[in-house]
């Protein structure tokens, strides 16, 4: 046999076990990706997926659907979603990882919350459907959200649908506040649980005061002091969260994540870094008004001298000592609004209220989209429009002329 032949017949033999190794490998992958269990689903439904992120995905799934079952429902209580609840859900995020893969142009083992708004702007205009074609009736758009809110609470996110869905259709989730009720919002939170000094009551009344300051703060009463009644009356906490984030509309998020050293006082700036930034990837810089600066400035000032700041860098944090969630913020500001007198008059007004005045109001300054998603931070004009709302003054305008 010629050396030539030769070398032709070792080339057959090497590409002959090559294609068996790859073949051999091939049959492995696939008998693995069997054992996987993916539970109330089928495995042609992860087939975008190759091997290796079948496998993450699986892992994955696996424990958010625990989560469902075992605190789903009511996560600080534990309480999870009944047997009946947990299929219907674990096959509706399926259907919105299938919509990434198929939509977003490469696949994933995570939903990003953009990606989740994406989701929820097409379902909203009708461009997901029922696999009869027929579009899902609002009942069903809302399970949507519900799944998508408890797969960011199971990562520790905070996602609010910025479209909620009822029986009738979409509606936007919060309404503005009119620039009046914003400036007596303001107002209110400069008075807000403020108290008769502690020299200019009886003893009986001081009493009463002292067993409200002492539940308040979480001591025993007879540990309540005057310096206690002093603090109550000066402090720039509230004003200075409520006055930041009527320029800016920070999400309940950004509330909890924000840090003393972002603050630059000396331009009046918040640096936000490009991690921090929620529903962003990029580091966007803040600017603030001379009386919103002086305000959180006088805050800081006093934050200093609080011990349970101590070692921490968050700029508020709640009664508990923890960082602000939604349910706090909202709280706060159901007070607020009970203190200023503002009559919501059928409106839906929360913390995502601020997003949804910032949005309106820019709107009307400057009638550019473009502009509003650049406060906001939204990515898109489109994104951006939700929040803009035709403002109450001018509906009460329209009304004076008919």
């Amino acid at each position: 046999m010629s050396s030539e032949n030769h070398a032709d017949d070792c080339q057959e033999q090497s590409e002959d076990r090559t294609n068996r190794s790859t073949d051999t490998d091939a049959v492995a992958a696939g008998t693995a990706d069997s054992r996987l269990d993916f539970e109330f689903i089928s495995q042609e439904k992860v087939e975008p997926l190759n091997h290796r992120q079948k496998q993450i995905y699986c892992q994955k799934r696996t424990r958010f659907i625990e989560y469902l079952r075992e605190k789903g429902k009511v996560q600080y209580k534990e309480v999870g979603y009944a047997e009946g609840s947990v299929k219907p859900m674990a096959r509706l995020i399926q259907q919105v990882f299938e919509y990434v893969w198929e939509n977003q142009g490469h696949t994933t083992t995570d939903l990003t919350q953009d990606q989740a708004d994406d989701f929820i702007d097409a379902l909203s205009a009708d461009e997901i459907r029922r696999n009869d074609g027929d579009r899902y009736d609002g009942d069903s758009k809302r399970k949507f959200n519900d799944v998508l809110r408890c797969w960011f609470e199971w990562n520790n996110e905070d996602w609010e649908p910025a479209v909620t869905f009822e029986s009738d259709g979409p509606r936007d989730n919060s309404d503005p506040f009119t620039k009046g009720e914003m400036e007596r919002l303001w107002q209110a939170s400069l008075d807000y649980k403020s108290i008769p000094t502690y020299n200019n009551v009886g003893p009986e009344e001081r009493d009463r005061w002292k067993a409200h300051i002492a539940q308040e703060l979480g001591i025993p009463k007879e540990d309540v002091t005057p310096e206690h009644w002093t603090e109550r009356n000066t402090s720039w906490k509230i004003p200075a969260l409520i006055r930041t984030t009527r320029e800016t509309g920070w999400r309940c998020a950004m509330v909890a994540r924000l840090k003393i050293q972002w603050y630059k006082p000396e331009t009046q700036v918040i640096v936000i870094p490009r991690e921090d930034a929620v529903k962003n990837d990029v580091q966007w810089r803040q600017k603030l008004s001379d009386e919103a600066a002086d305000t959180l400035e006088r805050w800081l000032d006093q934050r200093k001298n609080k011990t349970k700041y101590d070692g921490r860098d968050e700029i508020w944090l709640n009664r508990e000592s923890n960082p602000y969630s939604s349910e706090n913020l909202n709280r706060l500001l159901n007070d607020l609004i009970d203190e200023a007198g503002i009559n919501p008059n059928g409106r839906k007004l929360t913390w995502h209220s601020f997003r949804h005045y910032v949005a309106t109001y820019t709107y009307q300054e400057y009638r550019d989209l473009k502009m509003v998603a650049e406060v906001l931070r939204q990515k898109t004009k489109s994104a951006a429009e939700r929040y803009v709302h035709v403002p109450e003054e001018m509906k009460e305008q329209a009304a004076s002329h008919l």
